[in-house]
């Protein structure tokens, strides 16, 4: 009876050890793995696991074991979030790998590279699709948006279709703004298959042109004054219609100064050389006249 009572004590006592030591070893594991996790996410992971002394040895070893773990799960998660990444740049919907599903971490992370992706498809698509309403809406043609497509994604083209046509009227006013500064004359485009909007903008463009005549005006005066060099203002520097127009009509000041001054001497030299030969008229006139008297008066004498 001593011995069974003796080993029953025994096994229970070592039982008892057994269970302790797993309590210590689960709790050293939970702890260290989530340890290893917060040092994976602030990159401090430590090549050896840290040990505390006042713990137990079995607490020490489920800490090592615990954050290995959570180091191991972690760099799977970063598998799992690239590869959940590249589902969503395909597919609308997820589905994740037993591998990943597996685990909460991997999981989350499959899904969070999943959304990702996803986020960055459709805000490609959308980028393409407004692009492609741009083109449609600057051509001014009626609006046709493409079937099938998600709301989101139906939204941009008709979005892109307005600003389409937003930036043709734009553009088409500045080229009728331009238009001033080349003729003095306005002239609707040639084009019979041009659309009425593109009249009306081009028209109102150039009447828009206020400031086309007065620089007409300031670049011929500064080209005809002497010594006034050509100085296009700093606004229309960037305008090349402008630039054109003010080289051009400078230069047509220069000319008419050049003109100006060669008529101007032409003048002079008349008016000199007028007064040169009217004195030498009179000096050769008042000899005829002398002359003439005295031969008037031999002829008288001899009668």
């Amino acid at each position: 009876g001593y011995t069974v009572g003796y080993e029953k004590g025994k096994r229970r006592k070592q039982e008892e050890v057994k269970a302790q030591q797993e309590q210590e070893s689960n709790a050293g594991e939970q702890e260290g793995y989530q340890q290893g996790l917060e040092d994976y996410k602030h990159a401090t992971v430590a090549y050896n696991p840290p040990q505390t002394p006042a713990k137990s040895k079995d607490w020490n070893k489920g800490f090592a074991l615990g954050y290995k773990k959570a180091v191991e799960i972690m760099d799977l998660a970063v598998k799992a979030k690239k590869d959940g990444y590249n589902q969503g740049l395909e597919l609308d919907g997820i589905n994740i790998p037993e591998l990943y599903n597996a685990d909460e971490v991997t999981r989350k992370a499959y899904e969070e590279g999943f959304q990702t992706g996803q986020h960055k498809r459709t805000e490609k698509l959308k980028a393409q699709y407004e692009k492609k309403g741009f083109d449609q809406g600057y051509t001014l043609q009626d609006i046709s948006t493409p079937r099938g497509l998600a709301p989101g994604i139906a939204e941009a083209f008709q979005k892109g279709f307005v600003k389409g046509e937003d930036q043709k009227e734009k553009d088409t006013h500045k080229q009728g703004f331009n238009f001033a500064f080349t003729s003095l004359k306005y002239k609707t485009p040639s084009d019979d298959q041009i659309d009425t909007r593109v009249i009306q903008w081009f028209k109102e463009g150039f009447q828009s042109n206020k400031v086309a005549s007065p620089l007409r005006a300031e670049a011929y005066k500064a080209g005809w004054n002497i010594g006034d060099k050509m100085n296009i203002p700093t606004k229309y520097k960037d305008n090349k219609a402008a630039v054109d127009m003010y080289e051009k009509y400078y230069e047509l000041g220069q000319q008419k100064q050049k003109k100006t001054a060669f008529e101007v001497s032409t003048a002079l030299l008349v008016i000199i050389s007028t007064v040169g030969i009217y004195t030498l008229f009179r000096r050769n006139k008042n000899s005829s006249e002398e002359s003439n008297i005295e031969i008037y008066e031999i002829e008288k004498v001899a009668k």
